[in-house]
């Protein structure tokens, strides 16, 4: 926690030292930064923006760093509740609390060390306070207001201090120019590193003389099964009444790293060999100096997806004409590239090693954000469904692909007998996926009754399955009757689920 000696350092501080800057100045300053936003991916121009406003207000330092902590744990705690509802979908609390729990921990790892302890505690307690049915916002932000009052006091320097905003503006500059766009040859850590890798920047240049490539893959992630509604070709048209097919999907990553020179780009201890070497292993030197080698690196990550399903059916490709073949299985990848940069020889002060961008593009690069919205995972998963949306599902017994299509049959070539409290559907069969024509039951009409061990115990005849909205009612008790001279069957009804809400399709 700040001591109170320290925070009154602080405001007079921010009172006094500062009063020379205008406001005008300030907002200039500000302008700037925005103008070099789109170039400098590490800049977070909204805090300055904020900076900005708290100036405008004469807030003091610690009261905005307060501000600060209060909006990234508000951020936080949203994120948290919108994971675990979409988590417990299809699970309980106690399973989404873990698939969401060991979700926070791997993006943990991009967090700064200094906020992370933080941000888990905020996200747990988040976990907790809905458990719980508790509706309030974590209020223990004491540790979090100490990590924000550095980046406050950065940017409110930048701001009021002239050495402070010409020395930012002069790594900006350089950050942005030409020469910069391949790359130092060093990063302040991982997370800058991977924002590199996602962002819109030239690639670094490419090897000009022979080389070596050293790649290295990985199968990241099995999703066993994802179900999506394909269409249906009926009459020559397709129309979005298609089966649900599950597919199944497999995520890979590949770091790929290429060396200047056919001399072995890896020493003995898995650090890079960034000298020039002759035909016979020598160093080479310039004016008496080493010559640096070139590496490269990126990271690729793939998404392959494959039909299951073995049923009669099989699948076309829009577009392709009606004399377009169709197949039983599905197979396709789609891809994503990170852009080429210069190996660094150093990351957070560490030597760059092979282990350590491998694992860059197997634990972090899927995760890392391909948009404002959308992780490289999210990318490869809309890709993957706007390709299955191209598909069309076709089976030579598909006769109907939604209920009108079966009137004409129900009409006329059902009996009347049969036609009595039954409605005409288009119904998909489980394992074949095909559609066709069947009747189903209307309220009142007989319906099959089981009992407890599946035995059916109705006398089967002319009882239909009931429409939807409706339920099949037991109204008649089997069993023995006179002595166990007679047996009575079972008797059900279609019957409401619920009476006032139904509504009868005739």
């Amino acid at each position: 926690m700040l001591k109170p000696q320290w925070l009154l350092m602080v405001s007079l501080f921010s009172y006094s030292a500062f009063a020379d800057v205008s406001f005008e100045e300030k907002k200039n300053r500000v302008e700037y930064l925005e103008e070099l936003s789109g170039q400098a991916i590490s800049m977070n121009i909204e805090a300055y923006r904020r900076e900005l406003n708290y100036e405008r207000s004469n807030i003091p330092l610690d009261k905005r760093a307060e501000m600060e902590a209060s909006l990234l744990a508000e951020k936080i705690t949203v994120q948290v509740q919108k994971a675990i509802e979409a988590a417990m979908v299809d699970k309980g609390f106690e399973e989404a609390a873990e698939e969401v729990k060991a979700a926070i921990e791997k993006d943990l790892e991009l967090v700064a060390p200094e906020l992370r302890e933080e941000l888990r505690a905020i996200s747990l307690e988040t976990i907790d306070h809905y458990n719980r049915g508790v509706n309030r916002p974590v209020t223990d932000l004491v540790g979090l207001e100490d990590a924000m009052l550095k980046g406050v006091q950065d940017r409110s320097n930048y701001l009021n201090v002239e050495g402070e905003h010409k020395e930012l503006v002069s790594k900006l500059e350089s950050l942005t120019s030409p020469v910069v766009n391949l790359q130092p040859t060093e990063y302040g850590s991982k997370e800058e590193l991977i924002e590199s890798l996602v962002s819109e920047l030239e690639n670094s240049r490419w090897v000009s003389t022979s080389n070596l490539t050293i790649r290295t893959d990985e199968i990241t992630k099995v999703d066993s099964r994802v179900s999506l509604q394909l269409k249906v070709e009926f009459l020559g048209v397709a129309v979005e009444a298609g089966p649900t097919i599950a597919f199944t999907r497999v995520f890979k990553t590949n770091a790929t790293i290429m060396a200047e020179g056919l001399s072995p780009a890896l020493l003995s201890d898995g650090n890079f060999d960034f000298v020039k070497r002759d035909k016979l292993g020598r160093a080479i030197k310039d004016n008496g100096k080493f010559k640096k080698r070139f590496f490269s690196f990126a990271c690729d990550a793939s998404l392959d997806f494959n039909s299951d399903y073995a049923g009669s059916g099989g699948f076309s490709v829009a577009g392709m004409g009606g004399g377009a073949s169709v197949t039983k299985t599905i197979s396709q990848t789609v891809n994503l590239s990170s852009r080429r940069v210069e190996v660094p020889e150093y990351i957070d002060g560490k030597s760059a090693t092979i282990k350590f961008l491998s694992q860059i593009c197997h634990n972090d690069f899927l995760r890392a954000k391909a948009t404002s919205a959308l992780t490289i995972a999210d990318s490869l998963n809309v890709m993957m469904k706007n390709v299955v949306s191209g598909l069309r599902f076709s089976h030579p017994k598909t006769k109907c692909a939604v209920d009108t299509h079966c009137y004409n049959w129900f009409n006329n070539e059902v009996i009347s007998l049969a036609r009595i409290k039954n409605f005409p559907r288009c119904v998909e069969e489980r394992r074949e996926k095909y559609r066709s024509c069947t009747l189903r039951g209307l309220q009142g009409q007989n319906c099959a009754v089981f009992d407890s061990k599946g035995k059916q115990v109705s006398d089967g005849f002319f009882e239909f399955t009931c429409d939807a909205g409706l339920k099949c009612v037991k109204v008649q008790q089997e069993g023995w009757f006179r002595n166990w001279e007679l047996y009575q069957y079972a008797k059900g009804r279609c019957m409401p689920i619920n009476p006032k809400t139904y509504k009868s399709p005739i």
